[in-house]
């Protein structure tokens, strides 16, 4: 981690958030420059969370969540590598799958999109109706290619969680392969996970295991050797990731991300708004706030992951908060 990043992020999300983290990557590294964990502990005073039993011991950059249409790039991502990145489809706000109802936020109708409308839009018939034409099996590739499913080894004795990939028995149900194709049902997934996603989209389609750790230090600070070697791997050419980034550079530009807009330069990246199946006292479902992206959008250096959990509705929002973190990443890098 970087002192100074760790420490400006931390204020963000106290400043922000009441729920959630954020996490910051080094897109040619993999080096994990920020990992924040709200609501925050006393590491002098664990009792007290405990007694407070306010999920502050759970760190959740490592734990797995419902996803929402974050994941719809892993589709995008499949769509390329099985030439379907030219299919169009007529939005009319909703679709008939299995004989269950499925729609578009607020049942909006986006009419005929094709793959960077439907990012931009986040159109979730779209997506049903490109899962349904990709299958299951090369869903779940793609997705097991860029680290879902998987618990993400950080060091020795540290991982983050694996999240729950739905099996291809489950998903030969046309609803659960609905229901997955935009990110929800049974898939569960880690920020880090996320953010491993979008990196390998922001370094040219080559995936890097998030790294926490160098390595272990002797009593004089002296590093005795690296603690692992890093998983690399190319999942898609870096025709397809150029494409992909200027895809989700138009998400904050043109579409339903701009508050990801930052103030100095450009970034790109997909919102994400998944349902949790839990309610508060008064019946309303709580909800997971999502953004991941890049910054800046043609260069990438930095990618960013927020997440807010379990909430009915942030103050800000989690496009807003990456806009504030790549301020302070403008302001680090001018220093």
């Amino acid at each position: 981690l970087d002192a100074n990043i760790q420490r400006a992020c931390e204020a963000i999300a106290a400043q922000n958030m009441s729920k959630g983290c954020i996490i910051v990557m080094q897109v040619g590294s993999g080096q994990i420059l920020a990992s924040t964990s709200m609501p925050e502990f006393d590491p002098d005073d664990i009792a007290a969370s405990i007694r407070a039993d306010d999920t502050s011991l759970i760190n959740r950059s490592l734990s797995a969540f419902s996803a929402g249409s974050v994941f719809k790039v892993v589709l995008a991502a499949a769509a390329y590598a099985q030439g379907l990145d030219w299919f169009t489809y007529d939005c009319t706000g909703s679709i008939q799958t299995a004989g269950e109802t499925f729609r578009c936020a607020l049942g909006r109708a986006h009419g005929t999109v094709n793959l960077r409308g439907a990012l931009e839009q986040s159109c979730n018939t779209y997506f049903i109706e490109l899962g349904r034409l990709l299958g299951a099996q090369r869903i779940r590739k793609m997705a097991e290619t860029l680290g879902f499913g998987t618990a993400t080894q950080l060091a020795p004795g540290l991982q983050g969680a694996s999240g729950t990939l739905p099996d291809a028995a489950a998903l030969e149900n046309p609803g659960e392969l609905a229901t997955f194709s935009f990110g929800q049902g049974a898939l569960t997934v880690t920020p880090l996970q996320i953010t491993a996603m979008m990196n390998t989209v922001a370094n040219g389609g080559v995936y890097r295991t998030p790294a926490f750790v160098q390595g272990i230090v002797d009593a004089d600070g002296t590093l005795t050797g690296q603690t692992r070697a890093a998983d690399t791997r190319t999942v898609f050419d870096a025709a397809t990731a150029r494409v992909l980034r200027s895809m989700l550079a138009s998400v904050v530009s043109e579409g339903i991300g701009s508050e990801a807009q930052p103030k100095t330069g450009t970034a790109g990246g997909k919102t994400g708004t998944a349902q949790t199946g839990q309610y508060d006292e008064n019946g309303e479902e709580l909800l997971n706030y999502w953004f991941s992206g890049f910054y800046p959008a043609d260069d990438p250096r930095y990618t960013i992951t927020v997440l807010q959990d379990g909430i009915l509705k942030p103050e800000t929002s989690s496009a807003a908060i990456f806009a504030k973190v790549t301020e302070i990443l403008a302001v680090w890098e001018n220093s």
